[in-house]
């Protein structure tokens, strides 16, 4: 059940109950909750005013079930009013004109509030309506706006193939291989857009990472060199998940290219939740490399920028193959 700023308790138990028969069981509530508070009252302050409770519960009974509860409600307390409260006490009768008058000016000013309420419950449902409508529109205008995306980096990524295909120029060809990878790995954030939540700017970057994965043991890599995921399931910003991707896009891509001399070997992808903080692992079991002597290149140097950004603690260890190893926080204030 939705709160509007009423509750349609007919239509949340439509399927159990028909409509009239809700209705009715929300006004005898109100008509009961009336005489009961009513009866409470004199115990305090007896003679009090005799219609003082009757609104509050008309108003509520009109809120929780329509107009039509709120109608039964009116009729059901003016009566008991009528019989047993206005004297002469457990009669129909009239004593004075006074007391008709009181009688119809308090049922005219229900009336009134039953029409406000009901106005009001009116505008509520029409203005939802329309706001439901605006919210499909919008919906559908982004799933365009993200088919229009994915189909532009994949338009780009495919000219991007073509070119490196056509060139004779093996550094040219490698640049631009690696640039459609890279773009790959961005363009690849729309396909693992979080659309059941609330916010469509959170990833679910273990879905996202097995793609990336996925595109490079099928476009990079040699089937004598395995690529594994480990990946626990996390949810995070899109902007962070692109940085992950590219980074490890970046050590895969550098792995295949000078860690198997042979082409044979494993490379392994991790990515751990560990509290607050994620943890990154990519290592590979081929050969090390000493650092002071390995000069950064485009690659190196993005992938300094990418754990700058992300606000990461890097350790790399080339001891035995070689390991990368990434710690930072899940979201990181700009």
């Amino acid at each position: 059940m939705v709160w509007r700023g009423y509750l349609d308790l007919p239509a949340a138990l439509e399927g159990k109950l028909p409509r009239i028969a809700t209705e009715i069981m929300v006004a005898f509530a109100g008509i009961g909750l009336a005489v009961g508070g009513r009866i409470a009252l004199d115990q305090i302050i007896p003679g009090i005013i005799p219609f003082v409770l009757t609104f509050p519960f008309i108003a509520v009974a009109t809120l929780m079930a329509g107009p039509r509860a709120g109608l039964i409600t009116i009729a059901g307390c003016q009566l008991l009013i009528w019989y047993a409260v206005i004297p002469p006490i457990r009669s129909f009768a009239i004593e004075s004109s006074a007391q008709v008058v009181g009688l119809l000016l308090s049922t005219m000013s229900q009336f009134v509030m039953l029409w406000a309420i009901g106005a009001y419950r009116g505008m509520s449902g029409r203005l939802e309506a329309e706001n439901q409508q605006r919210i499909e529109d919008l919906s559908l205008a982004l799933r365009e706006i993200d088919h229009r995306t994915k189909n532009n980096f994949q338009l780009a990524v495919g000219l991007l193939d073509i070119q490196g295909r056509n060139t004779e120029d093996p550094a040219l060809r490698s640049a631009l291989n690696r640039a459609a990878a890279r773009l790959q790995a961005i363009g690849g954030i729309y396909k693992n857009l979080a659309l059941s939540s609330a916010d469509l700017n959170v990833i679910r970057l273990h879905d996202y990472l097995e793609d990336v994965c996925e595109r490079l043991r099928e476009g990079l890599l040699s089937p004598a060199v395995q690529l594994k995921l480990e990946a626990d399931p996390v949810t995070i910003s899109h902007e962070q998940a692109i940085r992950i991707g590219l980074i490890i896009n970046e050590l895969v891509t550098n792995a295949a290219k000078h860690a198997f001399p042979d082409a044979i070997g494993t490379i392994d992808v991790r990515l751990e939740e560990l509290g607050d903080q994620l943890r990154l692992t990519v290592c590979d079991d081929g050969e090390g490399y000493d650092q002071g002597n390995v000069a950064l290149g485009l690659g190196g140097r993005m992938i300094v920028m990418l754990s700058r950004q992300l606000g990461a603690e890097v350790a790399t260890d080339t001891e035995s193959g070689t390991s990368h190893i990434f710690l930072f926080p899940r979201s990181k204030e700009k």
